[in-house]
């Protein structure tokens, strides 16, 4: 017969166990290890992302993969970035009942220094001195990259 003691030891076992088990499972299910990766189908792995894999496939800056134009350049940084846009993605497709997505202001600031970052010479004129009135690249240039 198990003491109280015992099983509560047992279960300091079984329930991270249990979490582990479920949590490999569910990114093994979900391919959540292509994510570390640089291949744009990573993207098509949510079904609602469609629309926008396809329209970037024809879009003038299908050159550029998602990483190019979607999470910062230095390592550390786009490791973190695709951390918390998975982490929100997960959670608002989960809890949310969301068929959109939309960026963040975090991703509206990434996305906005790769353009500057890509087309610094053709830019450079427009962010300096006066600046740019405040207006991010893709207000004027929304289609650019994809439809949507």
């Amino acid at each position: 017969m198990m003491t109280h003691a015992r099983w509560f030891r047992a279960l300091l076992y079984i329930i991270p166990g249990i979490l582990i088990g479920v949590s490999g499972y569910t990114v093994y299910y979900a391919r959540g290890y292509s994510y570390l990766q640089d291949d744009p189908e990573a993207c098509v792995n949510c079904h609602i992302m469609r629309d926008n894999y396809n329209a970037w496939q024809v879009s003038t800056h299908r050159s550029v993969g998602c990483n190019g134009c979607h999470v910062p350049h230095s390592p550390i940084t786009k490791y973190l970035v695709k951390a918390e846009n998975g982490f929100r993605h997960s959670y608002v497709f989960t809890f949310e009942n969301t068929q959109v997505v939309r960026l963040a202001p975090i991703g509206e600031g990434v996305v906005e220094q790769n353009c500057i970052r890509c087309h610094e010479s053709s830019v450079s004129a427009i962010f300096s001195g006066s600046g740019n009135g405040g207006l991010r690249c893709f207000e004027c240039h929304r289609g650019v990259g994809h439809a949507f």
